[in-house]
């Protein structure tokens, strides 16, 4: 069934206006009296007009910068995929005139990730993607871009309170519940469950942990009520203060069947876990990152969830020139899909998503 392509003097006709007072409202060029443009708007949304990027931008000489702050990583991270996400949309509209800036923060550094907000409001830009790690400091960022009158897109998690052009990620709420249903109805329910979380410089849990953690103990509360949790904290990058923690852990709760984290390092204590040979401990983790896969292939981690990285970057930026380019606003919550992956199935995902 073939869909009908509009034409601008066929969207005209419909509304009872010019054709240039159609373009100006498309490509936000102009001023267009109210009573017209709510006309073309009518009709837009009858006809379910959906804007092409590449016809939209020939003759369009403004130049679209774009300031992208982002968490610091490693290669193969989660973040990397974002980030590779976004140069995928940089890639694909290269047509465009186009500029966009990189700052990285430290997420483990409540300072450093002040430090860069504040470079990134000394950059002039025409919109900001965001990729959060602390409430506040981002809650403060973005009230700034907003003073400066500059549209900002959040990835991977909203913050409260803040009003940006789109956000693009999984709601972190269902998936601390999701995390909550896989590992306890598959283990023993008279064991006991430990939630991971990495000590940060500054003492500020990140807001997806927090939301996560919410999710999770909402589930168990609500189902096993029983079952005891506790809350352990581990260095992102000291291996043997974490093998003093972990030692100590297992030595005080020696009835633990369960083991979540609400980040992409379940492969750290999947590592301690296969070092000290111990077995029958569920664990469930983020991030589909070549660590997480070893250790998931191995029998260490028991579930790996997927947020789709790289969908969520892209996405930020084709919103933005949407945005810049004519206007258009669309949903401002908009939730990933998560893939729920176990050894069987992790090289089928990956294969099918390189």
């Amino acid at each position: 069934m073939s869909v009908k392509q509009y034409r601008i003097k066929d969207i005209a006709k419909m509304a009872g206006v010019s054709a240039g007072t159609v373009d100006r409202v498309l490509h936000n060029r102009g001023e267009v009296s109210p009573k017209s443009r709510e006309k073309i708007e009518a009709v837009l949304a009858q006809i379910d007009y959906k804007p092409n990027l590449y016809v939209s931008s020939i003759g369009v000489k403004k130049k679209i910068s774009i300031v992208v702050v982002l968490p610091s990583f490693t290669p193969g991270g989660y973040w990397e995929q974002i980030e590779k996400g976004i140069k995928h949309a940089m890639y694909e509209f290269s047509y465009i005139s186009l500029k966009i800036k990189f700052l990285h923060y430290d997420q483990f550094d409540l300072f450093s990730c002040r430090e860069i907000y504040g470079q990134a409001l000394n950059t002039p830009c025409d919109a900001v993607l965001i990729g959060p790690t602390f409430t506040d400091e981002t809650l403060q960022f973005a009230y700034r871009l907003e003073t400066k009158g500059i549209p900002y897109v959040f990835v991977d998690v909203p913050i409260a309170n803040a009003n940006p052009l789109a956000f693009f990620g999984p709601d972190s709420y269902t998936l601390g519940q999701i995390q909550a249903k896989l590992l306890i109805e598959s283990m023993d329910k008279n064991k006991e469950v430990v939630m991971l979380r990495t000590r940060r410089i500054g003492d500020e849990p990140s807001t997806t942990s927090i939301i996560r953690r919410s999710g999770f103990l909402a589930y168990i509360r609500e189902h096993y009520p029983q079952i005891k949790a506790h809350d352990v904290s581990y260095e992102i990058s000291n291996n043997e203060k974490n093998a003093e923690t972990f030692d100590n852990l297992f030595k005080e709760h020696p009835n633990i069947g369960g083991i979540v984290v609400f980040n992409s390092r379940a492969h750290i204590i999947a590592s301690y876990l296969k070092q000290k040979k111990i077995q029958g401990i569920n664990l469930v983790g983020y991030g589909v990152i070549a660590k997480n896969i070893a250790s998931l292939k191995e029998g260490y981690i028991t579930f790996l969830l997927s947020e789709r990285p790289d969908k969520q970057g892209y996405s930020g930026i084709k919103t933005i020139l949407e945005y810049k380019l004519f206007g258009k606003k669309g949903e401002m919550i908009n939730y990933t899909p998560v893939d729920i992956l176990i050894k069987e199935n992790v090289d089928y995902y990956v294969h099918n998503n390189e």
